[in-house]
C-alpha cells in the first residue's frame, strides 16, 4: 500500500516536471482543496457559539478563519477551466470525499472532550499532513505566480497548525487507550491519503 502511494506521488512529480498546472489541472486541484477547507470551516463554525477550554478554542478559532481566508485566496488565484467535464469529475470527487471522510457527522451537535472530538481532530490533522502538493513540484516553479503562491501559503500555514494539532491529540484525556487513539489517527490518514492520491491520478490524466 505504501509503495503504491509512493508510486502515485512519484508519477505526479514526474508529470509536474514536464507540465505546469494549466486551467484544467488548477481547477481539479482547487475544487478539491476548497472543498476540504469549506468542510472544515463548516465544522469549526459551531465552536464560535459553544463553551470550550481556551487552548482548543483559540486554536480552532484561528483555524476556522484561516480556512476561510485560504479557500478564498485560492479561489481568486485559480485559472478556472471552461471544460464542463472537469467540473463534473470534480463534483463526483467531492461526493466521494464526504462519503469516505464522514465529515457530515461532525456537523451535528456540539463538541465536548470525547471520542467524536478526537476523531474530528484526527481527520483535520490528516487534511493538513497528507494533502501536500508543493513537495511534488519542481524547485524552479515560479512561487510568485498567484496559484503557486496560494498553494505555498496554505501549506506553510498547515505546517504551523500541525504542531498544535499534535499537542491536542497527544494531551487530550479520553477513556480510550493509546492504541485506539493511534488506530483512529491512522484510519483518518489512510482515508485522506487515498482521496489525495485519486486527485493526483486525475490531474496527471489531464
Amino acid at each position: 500500500m505504501q509503495n503504491h502511494s509512493q508510486d502515485i506521488k512519484a508519477a505526479a512529480a514526474e508529470y509536474f516536471i514536464k507540465n505546469q498546472p494549466g486551467a484544467d489541472e488548477q481547477t481539479k486541484i482547487s475544487h478539491f482543496l476548497i472543498n476540504v477547507r469549506n468542510a472544515n470551516a463548516m465544522i469549526l463554525s459551531k465552536n464560535e457559539i459553544q463553551p470550550l477550554n481556551w487552548l482548543p478554542y483559540s486554536f480552532l478559532h484561528k483555524q476556522y478563519y484561516k480556512d476561510l481566508e485560504l479557500a478564498t485566496r485560492l479561489h481568486k488565484a485559480t485559472k478556472w477551466s471552461y471544460n464542463p467535464l472537469v467540473y463534473a469529475e470534480a463534483s463526483r470527487r467531492n461526493i466521494d470525499f464526504w462519503n469516505k471522510t464522514k465529515a457530515h457527522f461532525f456537523l451535528m451537535g456540539f463538541f465536548s472532550q470525547d471520542r467524536t472530538f478526537f476523531e474530528y481532530l484526527a481527520l483535520s490533522h490528516a487534511f493538513m499532513s497528507e494533502i501536500r502538493l508543493i513537495p511534488l513540484f519542481p524547485a524552479d516553479y515560479p512561487i510568485d505566480e498567484p496559484f503557486m503562491a496560494a498553494l505555498y501559503d496554505a501549506e506553510v500555514e498547515n505546517g504551523r497548525q500541525i504542531q498544535t494539532q499534535i499537542r491536542l491529540l497527544k494531551d487530550m484525556d479520553l477513556p480510550i487507550s493509546r492504541n485506539e487513539k493511534e488506530a483512529i489517527i491512522n484510519e483518518k490518514r489512510k482515508i485522506v491519503a487515498g482521496l489525495f492520491e485519486n486527485l493526483l491520478q486525475s490531474v496527471c490524466r489531464s
